[in-house]
């Protein structure tokens, strides 16, 4: 995967701590859960075993098909969370 994409699911999740419209949140779960899905594909495959777990986790959460409904105020530090470890782990991912 492009660390661009990486950077821009990032960005995403950081702009989801401000009130937009459920379109954005759509788009942000089919975009974060594909990121998380491959991060855990990636790793994985490398024999590793914490990383793909929490990647793992985070494409569960994010997922669009099954939607996990929590309030604004739960998913804020969720996305959050998840932005660091996406941009403080991006080696693991980027091709």
């Amino acid at each position: 995967m492009p660390v661009q994409v990486i950077y821009i699911t990032a960005l995403l999740l950081f702009l989801a701590i401000f009130p937009l419209p459920s379109e954005f949140f759509s788009l942000l779960r089919i975009v974060a859960a594909g990121t998380f899905a491959w991060g855990a594909y990636r790793n994985f495959s490398k024999k590793m075993l914490l990383l793909p777990l929490v990647y793992t986790l985070f494409a569960i959460l994010f997922n669009p098909i099954m939607e996990i409904n929590l309030a604004k105020e739960m998913w804020i530090p969720i996305d959050l969370v998840a932005a660091v470890i996406l941009l403080a782990t991006k080696n693991h991912i980027a091709e």
